[in-house]
């Protein structure tokens, strides 16, 4: 049997339905995401019922499979060139950095007789997407030839925070995105309605009240599986933060020693020898999973006595000699999936199982 990860909707329902709130007190609009269940419609149709504004994902295929809901769509990531012709078909509004891109989106607008939005994205410190905030007539120069394009409106500007080099979002930071925003408007006399400031980094500031007015729009996927803020790593209050669950098969149970016996390797197969404690001979069980099915970091098993050792390829291995449950060979261990990556790769990996708990 396949390897399960379960959803929990309701708890999806809950931390969606607590942003909007929140975010719309302030008069910011929310995108929720679903690229961190590769397009899950059960996923998708709670955001939305929980008030979302827009309907975003990186890849482009995730969205073709949500194109029949009535909503917005926003495509996160900077069109490839080869899926242009996807994404005027399956988005109201993209991500864009590339003039040649942009052309590109304005040519398939206009054949499909469709107007097509962007959010021109400017790097205000993480160094990750977009064009560098300091460097203005850059940033002018492609304003000026975007809203010279047919098919294409420019909706807003938007920014990223933490994903790449870490950097929180704050007044100062935030400031700066707003201060570009309004010298767009001014120079080229448009509205810009969208100034969007980021992700699951920005919700402390918006809990305390501190997201600067001009920032109009999140983009919130992380902590919406967590219930934790980014930064500091704190719970939200009134968030569920058991989201994601995963079973796994016992395939091997055997009483032997804690600690390796021979000549150690300098590596394994993926990366330097873990440092082993010898707690004497254990009882161990391997599960049928790996790191080739997801990230095994984040997994902790809902038994609190069983210990995670550490995972090859293919094998999870517990020790379970605390436990009071008699496991055996066929038993579906259960884990809480906390981390996101751990939540990301075990969405996208083929060798496990999906459901929604509605």
């Amino acid at each position: 049997m396949k390897p399960k990860v379960y959803i929990n909707i309701e708890g999806v329902k809950k931390n969606t339905l607590n942003l909007v709130t929140k975010a719309h007190q302030y008069g910011i609009s929310v995108a929720g995401i679903t690229k961190g269940c590769c397009g899950n419609e059960a996923f998708a149709k709670a955001q939305i019922e929980a008030g979302i504004d827009f309907l975003g994902d990186s890849r482009i295929e995730n969205l073709e499979k949500l194109q029949h809901l009535t909503i917005d769509k926003i495509l996160l990531r900077s069109p490839k060139l080869s899926e242009i012709e996807n994404v005027i078909s399956y988005t109201q509004y993209s991500l864009n950095t590339n003039l040649k891109v942009i052309q590109a989106l304005s040519r398939v607008a206009v054949k499909k007789n469709v107007n097509h939005s962007i959010i021109l994205m400017v790097d205000i410190g993480d160094l990750r997407e977009g064009i560098w905030h300091e460097n203005l007539n850059d940033i002018y120069n492609v304003v000026e030839s975007i809203i010279s394009l047919n098919g294409i409106t420019l909706a807003g500007v938007g920014t990223n925070f933490t994903c790449f080099g870490g950097i929180m979002p704050t007044e100062e930071n935030y400031k700066l995105l707003i201060k570009v925003a309004d010298k767009i408007r001014k120079r080229f006399n448009i509205s810009l309605p969208i100034v969007s400031g980021g992700n699951s980094s920005s919700l402390q500031m918006l809990y305390e009240g501190k997201i600067p007015k001009g920032i109009t729009h999140l983009r919130v996927n992380q902590s919406i599986y967590t219930g934790i803020e980014i930064g500091e790593g704190n719970q939200i209050s009134n968030w569920e933060t058991e989201i994601v669950s995963l079973q796994a098969e016992i395939i091997e149970i055997q009483v032997k020693p804690s600690y390796p016996q021979g000549t150690f390797a300098i590596m394994n197969a993926f990366g330097p020898i873990k440092n082993f404690k010898d707690k004497g001979m254990r009882k161990r069980a391997i599960v049928a999973l790996g790191r080739q099915d997801m990230n095994i970091e984040g997994l902790k098993p809902v038994d609190s006595t069983i210990t995670v050792e550490g995972a090859s390829s293919d094998h999870l291995i517990l020790d379970i000699t605390d436990s009071n449950i008699n496991y055996s060979i066929g038993h579906m261990v259960e884990f809480n999936v906390t981390t996101y990556a751990s939540i990301i790769t075990a969405m996208a990996s083929p060798f496990i199982e999906k459901v929604a708990n509605i």
